[in-house]
């Protein structure tokens, strides 16, 4: 009787999973090869380079990635808090006409020049525009590439600047809105819109005006100014490893040292392998850093930073080796600051131009572990002789148990 219990129960959950099956296969199936309703088919394509920070990685840093004053590109166009300078964007795609009408080019040619491409724009974005029909992203990106363009015009002092933003405060803002991961157009919309307006022929190239104020987009275009030649990321990857750097007190006990770097940009940061010392070029911590540093493929010179400031007595290291300049914000607030930047940041280190930074770094503490131990045990005697002698009478009485132990033993149970 068992036994036919026992084949009932294993068949009724045989019907069981079969039943189930029957609901999930169809659905499931529907779900795999149904069109992504948020991210656009181009997400994981190499086509694809602007990006919305998702709101789990953006955390109490989200402002760093999205715009202030003004809006560029789909993510944040009609927000309401954005509306004044949209109007004013008008304005200087009107400026901009009156400069170009005399050469016979209008808007009518802007349109041409960006309309064929509008399914390559699509690409670009890592979520949908389908909210926006095709005449109305042909739009967008004209008015806020035209937009761009007389903006670096200014900045660079090839046309008059306007009122608002003739006023520092808002050409900063603006400058930094446009540094900003959510808040970009396609670089190749900039460059044809830009060759398209540029008559009479110019002196100035596009990149020329984007690197006074700082290829995929403007911020790739800043991003590739600023790293070193030669230590572009590395495109092969070594291998999974997880990198443990220490902070930068606990480096500078095992022997590594920390100096001011000379170089072009502050990515630059140098390893002199035989003096066991780290070459840093001095950056100042502010807003501006804020900005720049989560919204950039420069993540490795973030974590890196961020691996050696735990504390405020590494703030102080590094300030005293004139690597970093805090005026203004004290050593915990500036500790804060990288704590806050690498929050939630996971990147492949392998991967990056600093990877070689931080195995050197990573194997160091290491091999220099067994001499921080002696250090911090010399450092304990010398600060408090009787407690160190007491764990040096600890340690001698239990290597004396372990001996009498072995002792014993061997007197019972003899080889």
């Amino acid at each position: 009787m068992d036994n036919n219990r026992g084949g009932r129960q294993a068949t009724a959950e045989e019907h069981g999973i079969e039943l189930m099956k029957q609901q999930l296969l169809p659905s499931m199936s529907q779900d795999i090869e149904a069109a992504p309703k948020l991210l656009t088919e181009s997400a994981g394509e190499s086509s694809c380079s602007i990006f919305r920070v998702p709101q789990a990685l953006a955390g109490g840093n989200a402002h760093a990635s999205r715009p202030r004053i003004v809006s560029i590109g789909p993510y944040h166009h009609g927000e309401p808090q954005l509306q004044m300078l949209q109007e004013h964007k008008r304005i200087y795609l009107r400026t901009m006409l009156d400069q170009t009408q005399p050469h016979s080019v209008g808007l009518e040619d802007l349109i041409n020049t960006v309309a064929p491409k509008v399914e390559m724009i699509r690409q670009c974005y890592s979520e949908s525009t389908e909210c926006f029909s095709g005449p109305d992203l042909v739009k967008m990106m004209v008015v806020d590439g035209c937009f761009i363009i007389q903006f670096l015009c200014q900045l660079v002092g090839v046309i008059r600047m306007d009122p608002p933003l003739n006023n520092s405060y808002v050409w900063y803002s603006v400058a930094r809105d446009l540094l900003r991961l959510e808040n970009q157009v396609p670089y190749f919309v900039l460059e044809d819109l830009f060759e398209t307006t540029n008559v009479p022929k110019a002196t100035w190239s596009l990149a020329d005006l984007a690197s006074c104020l700082f290829s995929l987009h403007l911020l790739d275009s800043f991003r590739l100014s600023l790293i070193p030649q030669g230590q572009q990321d590395n495109s092969v990857k070594k291998s999974f490893y997880r990198y443990l750097i220490r902070s930068a007190s606990e480096l500078r006990r095992v022997g590594i040292g920390f100096k001011q770097g000379q170089a072009s940009t502050f990515l630059e940061i140098k390893l002199d392998r035989e003096r066991r010392t780290v070459r840093i070029p001095q950056i100042e911590i502010n807003d501006d850093l804020n900005c720049i540093l989560p919204n950039m493929h420069i993540t490795a010179y973030a974590t890196l930073m961020g691996r050696l400031i735990h504390t405020a007595d590494d703030v102080q290291l590094l300030r005293d080796c004139k690597v970093i300049s805090n005026h203004g914000m004290s050593n915990q607030d500036a500790a804060c600051f990288f704590s806050d930047i690498n929050k939630d940041t996971s990147v492949y280190i392998d991967k990056t131009y600093l990877w070689s930074h931080f195995s050197f770094l990573d194997e160091s503490f290491k091999y220099e572990r067994a001499y921080l131990c002696w250090a911090q045990l010399l450092n304990t005697f010398h600060d408090n002789p009787w407690s160190a002698l007491s764990g040096l009478a600890i340690v001698v009485t239990l290597v004396g148990i372990i001996q009498t132990v072995y002792a014993v033993l061997q007197y019972y149970h003899p080889k």
